[in-house]
C-alpha cells in the first residue's frame, strides 16, 4: 500500500511513497521530531466508517478512531515539478547514491493546512525481499528560497532541491521525470476497503480521535 511521510513516524504524510514502505521510528535519523504532541499515524484499511467512528484494520489489529467533525479527507493527484516552489512544504522520497548524495524518486506537495507534517528526515523500511542498499529516505520540510543564480526554476536550482526542517537541511538531486504528486482536499467519502492514513490524537482516556484522513490508494 502506498504510504506518505505526511503522516509518518509521525507523518505526520506523507508520506508519504513506495508500496509497502512506511517510516520507522526505530530508524529515524531525526529523533527530535518524535514528540507525544504529534498525531499518531494509523495506517491500514477501513473496515467501518460512520459519521462518528472509523475502524481501521492494521497489521496490529483493528483500531477504532473517533471522528471530530468536520472531517477533512485528503487524496493525492498528479502534479508538475514547476509546482515545487520556494517555501512549499514537501515530502521527498530519495535513495542514496554511491557518492552519499540523495536522489529524489518522488516528491509530494502538502497543502498549507498540513504544513509541518512529520517534519524531519527518516529512513524507511525496505520492501520485503528488496536490496537493503536501495533503502529509501523520506524528508519532510520547506523548500529553501534559492539565491539569485543561473539555472533556477521555481524551487529547483541546478537540478537540486534544498529542503529545510527543524533539525537541519537536506540537499537532494532531482532527476528529470521525477514523479510529483499534490495532496489536496477531496469530497470522496470514506468507505470500507479504502486504504488510509488517519492522523489521530490520543485523548486522556487513551482513545483516539481524528479530524484528518489521507486516502493512501493501492491495495
Amino acid at each position: 500500500m502506498k504510504q506518505l511521510s505526511v503522516f509518518l513516524a509521525a507523518a505526520v504524510m506523507i508520506s508519504a511513497c513506495s508500496k509497502s514502505e512506511a517510516p520507522s521510528s526505530a530508524t529515524s535519523v531525526d529523533s527530535s521530531t518524535a514528540t507525544t504532541a504529534k498525531p499518531t499515524a494509523v495506517r491500514g484499511k477501513i473496515s467501518t466508517a460512520t459519521d462518528s467512528m472509523i475502524v481501521v484494520t492494521t497489521t496490529a489489529g483493528d483500531i477504532r478512531v473517533a471522528v471530530a467533525p468536520p472531517l477533512e479527507v485528503y487524496s493525492r493527484g498528479p502534479a508538475n515539478l514547476s509546482e515545487v516552489t520556494p517555501n512549499s512544504f514537501v515530502g521527498v522520497t530519495s535513495v542514496s547514491q554511491p557518492d552519499s548524495s540523495q536522489r529524489a524518486t518522488e516528491i509530494h506537495i502538502f497543502p498549507e493546512a498540513l504544513r509541518g507534517t512529520n517534519e524531519g528526515t527518516f529512513l524507511m523500511r525496505p520492501q520485503p525481499g528488496a536490496d537493503s542498499s536501495s533503502q529509501s529516505t523520506m524528508t519532510n520540510g520547506t523548500v529553501e528560497v534559492p539565491r539569485m543564480t543561473n539555472g533556477t526554476a521555481g524551487g529547483i536550482t541546478d537540478g537540486k532541491l534544498v529542503v529545510n526542517y527543524r533539525a537541519g537541511t537536506q540537499t537532494i538531486t532531482v532527476p528529470s521525470g521525477v514523479t510529483v504528486t499534490k495532496i489536496s482536499l477531496t469530497d470522496t467519502k470514506l468507505a470500507p476497503g479504502s486504504n488510509v492514513v488517519v492522523l489521530a490524537t490520543k485523548r486522556p482516556d487513551g482513545t483516539l480521535i481524528a479530524t484528518r484522513v489521507l486516502l493512501a490508494g493501492g491495495q
